[in-house]
Formats: C-alpha cells, structure tokens, sequence
C-alpha cells in the first residue's frame, strides 16, 4: 500500500495513523472483481456497521441538509455517525473527496475516499470545516494483492485515552478496512 497517495494530506500536527488489511488471491481476474466490490461497499456507507461488524457504531450518509440519503456515496455528502455508547449527539464528517485511478501498465487501480470532520448540517448552514484532521480510505489492486487501508492524518490529541478519533478505535478502523474487503 502506498502511503503516500495523492489524497492523504500531509502529516502536520497531532497523531498519524496507517492501518491495512489486505489479501492475495488466485488470479488478476479474482482480485479485479474484488477491488470492484470493496469500492462498492465503501461506497456504501449505510452499511458500514454490517460490513465491519461493529455493533455499538452506526453510519448514515446524508445530505446538506441532514436528509438521510440511501444511495451510494457522492463528493460533498456527509456521514452521521453514531456512537452508541455516548449520548453526546452525532459525529459529523464530510466526504471531501472520492477518487478511481487506474493504472493498467502496472496492473494496479485504486479508489480512495477522504474525509474530514464538519459541524452537524442541520446546526451550520455553511458546513465549515472544523478541523484540520481527515481520514482517508484506500482501496488498492496491485496484480493478484487486494488492500484496503485508513490512514489518519493531523488527528487531534485527546485529554483521555478513553476517546478514539471519530469514536473509532484502533480496532474499529481495522475492522471496517477488513470488511471492506471480506
């Protein structure tokens, strides 16, 4: 995996964080199919907590107006997300931008979906960016070698262990990077 994509920013300030899963399979062909499939489930981000199986964390993706939308998702839509063990309120991210290259010299492709935390929708009407820190999500075909990685850059430095970035922890993120590909 390449850590330095186009898409994640430059470490400035705060905590960086690289997490990868990844796969080898059979064939180019099988390992196409599969990048296929993993864009899609990042894509789709209702169904976050299915495909990481995390149970007490919920993902919607909504509109400018906090409209729960069931589509894929777009450039500027938002994720709510929902920690269900705090009962402060929703996280709010915007996705800032979503990316496919493909590169059929080196039978490799990759799609990538950068987001970065916003104030909730329905409380700002501008949607102003709050926070330097982002996340981006890899997805990335290399021959037979599937892999998907989060890569977490100018995260903020918490007063308690006890609060993960976004409310995902370290095996959170794991888990969603591997269920984006299983």
């Amino acid at each position: 995996m390449q850590e330095n994509h186009y898409l994640i920013p430059v470490q400035i300030s705060g905590f960086e964080k690289n997490i990868e899963y990844s796969i080898h399979t059979n064939a180019v062909d099988d390992a196409e199919d599969w990048f296929v499939d993993a864009k899609e489930r990042l894509l789709d981000v209702n169904n976050w907590i299915k495909y990481s199986k995390i149970s007490d964390i919920d993902f919607h993706l909504t509109g400018a107006h906090s409209a729960l939308l069931n589509r894929k998702a777009h450039n500027g839509d938002h994720i709510r997300i929902d920690i269900r063990s705090r009962n402060t309120g929703f996280d709010w991210v915007a996705i800032e931008a979503l990316e496919y290259d493909d590169y059929p010299d080196l039978s490799m492709e990759t799609f990538a979906m950068r987001i970065r935390p916003c104030p909730g929708p329905q409380n700002i009407p501008d949607l102003q960016i709050i926070h330097p820190a982002t996340s981006t999500i890899v997805i990335e075909r290399l021959g037979k070698r599937l892999s998907a990685s989060y890569h977490g850059r100018n995260e903020p430095q918490n007063d308690s262990t006890d609060t993960p970035w976004l409310g995902l922890s370290d095996s959170h993120w794991a888990g969603l990077v591997k269920g984006f590909i299983e």
